[in-house]
């Protein structure tokens, strides 16, 4: 896991966020109603095929809806996976102080001096002990 892949995260849970907009709002969208034909037959014997006329939802605008749910819920389930990859390195820290630190920046988005003034730390010791945890992880 690196900085980037880490800092990345509060991209991610905007994104998520917007995707779950834009999935409720095909969901709530109406479909207009138009007239169609279908083929049908007579109800008895012979039966014959002739055409019916009905109502019902517009195809083109119905199946455009459904190939976006399709787009944006893959997109989900992508960004989720990419989220559960960072919280699982995360949860995976041995050192309580370590993992607090990594939680308040990564996770929450936290500035280093918010973090500084919450573990009794200097902001650069705080950046130090990010980048000493990430080298050492890299070997």
């Amino acid at each position: 896991m690196d900085k980037q892949r880490l800092m990345g995260y509060q991209k991610l849970k905007r994104e998520q966020g917007l995707l779950l907009r834009r999935i409720m709002a095909l969901q709530e969208k109406e479909i207009p109603v138009v007239a169609g034909k279908v083929k049908a037959s007579s109800r008895d014997f012979p039966y014959t095929e002739h055409q019916v006329s009905v109502q019902m939802y517009d195809p083109v605008e119905a199946d455009r809806i459904g190939r976006m749910l399709r787009i944006y819920r893959g997109r989900q389930e992508r960004v989720g996976r990419q989220m559960l990859e960072v919280e699982g390195f995360i949860n995976g820290i041995g050192d309580p102080e370590v993992r607090q630190i990594f939680e308040m920046r990564f996770i929450e988005g936290r500035k280093l001096r918010e973090i500084a003034g919450e573990v009794n730390l200097d902001r650069s010791s705080i950046g130090k002990k990010i980048n000493r945890y990430l080298q050492i992880m890299q070997c």
